[in-house]
């Protein structure tokens, strides 16, 4: 019987891994705001190319060798989440509750070999 070799082993765990990322990140496409698309890049390009336009982002998976290789496999919307603020009105001399939506970015799934 032939044991597996690493570099099979490492593929059938990127393969796994982006089938655990599909699923914890949804196939989603729509976005929240516009996002330049970065599955594909390397890890590096990606950020680079995220922080350049301002967009903010999450590392939500990431699988493989930390040392090696990485390369966004999936991106997802993070949607909104909501800040309650309470600001002071003269007027009525108390302060009102103020709810605003606040873009969490993207998350992105990224495999190193």
């Amino acid at each position: 019987m032939r044991t597996p070799s690493a570099r099979s082993r490492l593929a059938t765990a990127a393969v796994l891994s982006m089938g655990t990322a599909a699923l914890f990140l949804g196939t989603s496409t729509a976005a929240a705001q516009p996002a330049p698309g970065v599955v594909g890049m390397s890890e590096q390009d990606a950020v680079e190319m995220l922080a350049a336009n301002d967009v903010p982002y999450t590392i939500v998976n990431r699988s493989g060798s930390v040392g090696g290789d990485c390369t966004v496999t999936a991106q997802r919307d993070r949607g909104y989440r909501t800040v309650v603020e309470y600001e002071y009105d003269s007027d009525d001399n108390e302060f009102d509750r103020v709810e605003r939506q606040v873009w969490r970015g993207v998350g992105l799934a990224v495999v190193c070999r």
